[in-house]
């Protein structure tokens, strides 16, 4: 127990070194936006079928169907661009599969998974706490920061952010939370998980 709390990478400044962290693989990144936002139905009457295996098969991760036993990407893949850095979940993103993480958290955003055969219920996320919160940009953007990022977010990622949701109509307090939202879970920042 001593040597798993006492281990560099549970304390000290390893967090802050900029090759520490994983991407957030498909599975996980789905369902961390979901719980963050408390997932209903695609009406928000009752709970989500959970039916989100499509969304996460387009971003290359088939649940329950890993393509070898040693999971969805390779272990030893190293990441394109660096002196050797291993990033497993790397494997399995490219543009397409970049452009899906995109797609989807913008159907989240601002529409809903609809209901079908196979989704029953369908899924949608409940903005409305941050629509509380987005008549100021500044403390919408840092509520976001501590939920999604546990208040890692840059400085110049917050900025940047505030900024657009400051461009919105401050009278349109569902589309200023659904842009700090949006821009939040697409960003590197937030993928790539610390």
């Amino acid at each position: 127990m001593t040597a798993i709390l006492l281990d560099p990478e549970a304390r000290g400044d390893v967090k802050t070194d900029p090759v520490y962290g994983h991407l957030r693989e498909p599975a996980l990144f789905i369902s961390s936006i979901l719980r963050a936002f408390n997932a209903r139905s695609a009406n928000g009457s009752t709970i989500s079928d959970g039916y989100l295996n499509p969304q996460s098969l387009s971003m290359d991760q088939d649940i329950f169907r890993a393509p070898s036993v040693f999971n969805y990407y390779p272990p030893d893949y190293v990441v394109p661009g660096t002196n050797g850095l291993l990033g497993p979940a790397f494997g399995i993103l490219s543009t397409s599969t970049t452009l899906r993480r995109a797609n989807f958290v913008n159907t989240m955003v601002f529409s809903r998974i609809n209901t079908s055969t196979d989704a029953p219920n369908g899924t949608s996320i409940d903005l409305s706490t941050w629509q509380a919160l987005a008549s100021d940009p500044q403390q919408l953007v840092e509520a976001l920061n501590r939920l999604l990022m546990h208040g890692a977010m840059s400085a110049e990622m917050r900025a940047s952010i505030v900024s657009a949701v400051s461009s919105v109509s401050s009278s349109n307090t569902l589309l200023r939370a659904q842009t700090a939202v949006y821009l939040v879970a697409t960003s590197s920042q937030f993928q790539v998980e610390r």
